[in-house]
């Protein structure tokens, strides 16, 4: 039977895992805690288990997380000055710190050694930091807490033995057990509260020199201590004994129950105290219980291998190129040989040469020897490049492949800038085979000289192997140093580039709103970054370098003097002295091809990450081809949907019959566009299902759906080509020229067509920008009633910017069209809502009202009577009222209440 293995111990050095994207700081920081405790997962499958996305990572998703994988994680709120108390156990840690830009980011305190604290930072990789600099970013937040619960947390062990501690530092160590001891005699929470406060305040006095440790900071402390029980917490609004600065937590307004709370101010972090148990069979600790699929495949999930994945995208040409290649750098190297050894040749040949005829023959040989060589290097560089161009036009055949494949969630999850910073990397794998030949031919060359240094002077072995060896294991030892800075400055140069981009995007804005300084000054703040992290990069280059250039050439010049003392001088010598003198030169040729391998490497596996993406589910496996319905039927089902750790939706329970027409209303935020979401596959229930036709919205129900769906959103894109491209955009190719000019019409895009000044043929701009918003919604509209007759409509603020009898007239046209479809309506004018068969009022993630519209308006205390008041009230005393100046456009210009026609 197999056995269950021994507890595995934590590592000593944090392992360094760097975010690929700007959102990724939270499963990085996760994976390098479990990759600390010996789980091994998946990068790409674990940040779709922590639902990151565009907005990060959710704290509580990865507390979760941790638990799920059998490791104790706690989320903790606790004063500053306990993280690195060793007796209050809160290392390691996640802990959350405050960046320059005032964003949160997620930093792995892993252990902390006197003064120096070892944290892993997803941004910049593994370091070492002072603590007060870390603690003077760290981010403190405060939160309401029962005093009761606060009570019993700060009577653990963990508090008591760090408020013991933090005595000790103060030189109260007896005086301070004592004072604790009476603390927690004492009912309530005052006296803890107000003997932490005192402790830290007596402790900030002796840091800064104003009193002496020992005997005058504790009777300082006594005093304070006593007073502050006292008076400051039963008069908090008076002249307080300790500033508020150092209270951790402060009186708090009572609940409704009456109960006593407090505010608890501290740092956000969450604490790991290893395994709950022994790993099993399968690595994981006794302790796990993997629930989500995304976390069962991130466990299941094989590590990344780029140059594995780099050699199988070589082999779909075919192995002959490289096989070749390989020929020819062997050839390549052997020629560097052999024009030594007719270099040493030279120089004897006026000996062994004597007449013309001979020497004329010997130039022959020498030329021929030159043309040869030549004859390789010139079809071996050409042999590199193209395969570096194969390789790149593999990779992007690959992407072209996988993007229609690739899952929805994925996208969304990611800064467009990132994926347009990794698109415009893929031309750095022309480079690749370069360095691997340079690479490959630097170590044969390396062999071959060594071979032919213990041919001239086979007792040489016992130094010329070892030095060889010390030329590839020297570059080598310094590789992961060299791999963790190039990586931050692709990291600082990738925030760039999001930088750039985003500023080139928000550039109306920008100067709309006279940004120009604060943009200039965060550019200036990543810009000083970039330029710290490449110039430290550079100074372990040329350190590295230095080294090694120091350390070759003395190991030649002993195993030169110890040749000379065996051998006596002549052209061997100078042969050997070359030779021996190379060794130091390939060796840094070596090394120059060793140091660009980790930066191909932080390329390769960000270019590579989309690959290994999880594919939505290809219905062209389907057996049987179902024929499209009239419409469909929905139920969702206790349906609850989160996104970064924040509830969408909650306990959403819902029937939809066949062919039925629903209006959904509601706040901005209630979570109307997620519920459409969900039938879209954008969201995936983490409670609940959602049922079409009785069968699980996933896999080929989901993609099937998608096909007899009609979507209509000022999301939804339009293309930078003709009107009527866009239109055709998602219909069927044989479609008849009568279905076009019946959506054109029903649309309304005949005022459209009469201003475009090439009619159909006319190209929108990118993004439609040569439309107005109505405009580009018509069109929208006008592509979704190009589509078959759909099953299902989904209509998200379909006539936004419309004025509203043009809304009116599109809403009862669109209806009339698709009479017979289940259509779902998102809108925020109430009195849309009317003529619809029921209605649905979506508040706070839920469905807190469901019924026929009629019904809900006679009932006074609705919600639905209220909104419809609400707005009528607000046409009435905005639209209606005198005090406003009611100015129209018309035709370009405009007019005042008396210019014109009247609305």
């Amino acid at each position: 039977m197999p056995t269950r293995s021994a507890p595995r111990r934590r590592s000593l050095f944090a392992p360094e895992v760097i975010q690929t994207s700007a959102m990724d700081c939270g499963p990085a920081a996760l994976k390098c805690v479990l990759e600390g405790h010996g789980i091994h997962v998946s990068y790409g499958r674990l940040r779709e288990a922590c639902q990151t996305g565009i907005d990060g990572t959710s704290i509580d998703t990865l507390e979760e997380i941790a638990g799920e994988l059998g490791i104790d994680a706690q989320q903790l709120i606790v004063p500053l000055d306990h993280v690195f108390e060793p007796a209050a156990r809160a290392l390691p840690a996640l802990l959350v710190v405050r960046q320059p830009g005032g964003s949160n980011h997620f930093l792995v305190v892993w252990s902390c050694h006197g003064d120096l604290v070892q944290l892993m930072d997803p941004g910049t990789g593994r370091r070492w930091t002072q603590r007060r600099r870390l603690l003077d970013s760290a981010y403190l937040h405060s939160q309401r807490t029962p005093a009761a619960a606060w009570r019993e947390w700060a009577s653990s062990p963990e508090f008591v033995e760090a408020l013991r501690a933090r005595c000790v530092k103060i030189g109260c160590g007896e005086l301070g057990a004592t004072l604790v001891a009476e603390a927690l005699a004492e009912p309530g929470w005052r006296a803890l509260a107000a003997l932490d406060a005192a402790v830290r305040m007596v402790h900030g006095m002796v840091r800064a020199g104003a009193i002496a440790r020992g005997r005058p900071a504790a009777g300082i402390l006594v005093a304070v201590f006593a007073r502050a029980r006292v008076e400051d917490l039963a008069h908090p609004t008076a002249h307080q004994t300790i500033p508020r600065l150092f209270w951790s937590v402060r009186p708090a307004p009572a609940d409704e129950d009456g109960e006593e709370a407090l505010m608890l101010r501290g740092a956000v972090l969450v604490s790991f105290r290893g395994l709950r148990g022994a790993p099993a069979d399968d690595g994981l600790p006794a302790g796990a219980v993997v629930r989500s699929p995304e976390l069962a495949e991130a466990l299941r999930e094989p590590p990344a291998r780029p140059g594995r994945a780099l050699l199988g995208l070589l082999r779909l040409d075919g192995l002959g190129a490289p096989a070749l290649l390989l020929v020819g750098l062997a050839l390549a190297s052997v020629c560097v040989l052999l024009e030594a050894v007719a270099l040493r040749s030279a120089l004897d040949v006026g000996a062994w040469l004597g007449l013309p005829e001979q020497r004329a023959a010997a130039w022959g040989l020498l030329v021929a020897l030159l043309l040869i060589v030549l004859a390789v290097e010139v079809p071996l560089a050409a042999a590199v490049l193209r395969m570096g161009r194969a390789l790149e036009a593999r990779l992007r055949i690959a992407f072209l492949r996988k993007i229609p494949r690739l899952e929805d969630r994925y996208l969304q999850s990611r800064p467009t800038s990132d994926m347009a910073e990794r698109s415009h990397g893929v031309h750095r794998l022309r480079l690749i085979p370069g360095v691997a030949a340079q690479l490959l031919r630097g170590g044969l060359e390396l062999a071959l000289v060594t071979a032919g240094l213990v041919w001239l002077d086979p007792d040489c072995v016992r130094l010329a192997l070892p030095i060889a060896a010390a030329t590839v294991l020297l570059p080598l030892a310094f590789q992961p140093l060299l791999g963790e800075r190039d990586m931050r400055v692709r990291s600082h140069a990738g925030a760039l580039s999001r930088f750039y981009l985003d500023a080139l995007l928000g550039l109306t804005a920008i100067r709309t709103h006279g940004a120009e300084r604060t943009v200039r000054r965060e550019h200036e703040g990543l810009l000083v970054e970039w330029a710290h992290t490449s110039r430290a990069l550079l100074a372990v280059v040329v350190a590295v370098e230095a080294m090694q250039t120091l350390t070759g050439v003395g190991l030649v010049a002993w195993l030169f003097f110890d040749h000379v003392q065996r051998v006596s001088g002549g052209a061997s010598t100078l042969l050997f002295l070359y030779w021996a003198l190379s060794l130091p030169v390939l060796g840094q040729e070596i090394a120059a091809a060793l140091r660009q391998v980790p930066a191909h490497r932080n390329v390769t596996l960000r270019l590579l990450e989309p690959l290994g993406a999880r594919e939505v589910p290809s219905t062209a496996s389907a057996g049987e081809v179902r024929p499209r319905p009239a419409a469909v039927g929905l139920r969702f089902a206790g349906v609850g949907v989160v996104a970064g750790g924040h509830a969408l939706l909650a306990e959403v329970d819902l029937q939809l019959r066949p062919g039925e027409h629903v209006a959904i209303i509601g706040p901005s935020g209630a979570g109307k566009s997620t519920l459409l979401g969900l039938l879209l596959g954008w969201h995936h229930p983490a409670q609940g299902q959602v049922l079409v036709d009785d069968e699980p919205l996933r896999g080929e129900v989901l993609e099937r759906l998608r096909t007899w769906t009609a979507w209509v959103d000022p999301g939804v894109r339009l293309w930078n080509r003709s009107l009527l491209d866009n239109l055709r955009y998602g219909a069927r190719a044989d479609m008849e020229a009568t279905a076009l000019a019946r959506a054109f019409a029903d649309a309304d895009l005949r005022d459209l067509l009469a201003e475009l000044p090439e009619g159909l043929q006319t190209a929108l701009g990118e993004g439609g920008a040569l439309l107005s918003g109505g405009e580009g919604q018509r069109v929208r509209l006008g592509r979704a009633l190009a589509r078959e007759q759909p099953a299902l409509v989904l209509l998200d603020e379909p006539f936004r910017g419309l004025d509203r009898p043009r809304r009116q007239r599109l809403l009862t046209r669109v209806r009339a069209r698709w009479r017979s479809s289940t259509l779902l309506c998102v809108t925020h004018d109430v009195g849309e809502a009317v003529g619809f068969d029921r209605v649905l009022v979506v508040e706070g993630g839920r469905v807190v009202e469901d019924g026929p519209p009629d019904l809900l308006a006679a009932q006074p205390d609705s919600r639905y009577s209220a909104l419809v008041a609400a707005e009528a009230e607000l046409r009435e005393e905005l639209w209606a009222n005198p005090a406003w100046r009611h100015l129209r456009l018309i035709g370009g210009a405009v007019r005042g209440p008396q210019e014109g026609p009247s609305e």
